[in-house]
């Protein structure tokens, strides 16, 4: 049961983190194209598990 509060609490929180980190990586880009890549799939990667962690939660959680 605590499992289930932990993860509804903190997938918004990584979507939020992930929007931030998106908008600040598209706002003011590296030079560097290994970084702003490494930053662009940092912030995705934080957005899709935000999303999805609730979904796979329930999947595989037990009634």
């Amino acid at each position: 049961m605590r499992s289930k509060i932990l993860i509804y609490i903190l997938s918004p929180i990584a979507i939020v983190l992930g929007v931030i980190y998106l908008v600040s990586t598209i706002s003011a880009p590296s030079p560097d194209t290994v970084t702003y890549l490494r930053d662009l799939a940092t912030s995705l990667l934080a957005i899709t598990l935000g999303a999805a962690a609730p979904v796979i939660m329930k999947k595989f959680t037990s009634v």
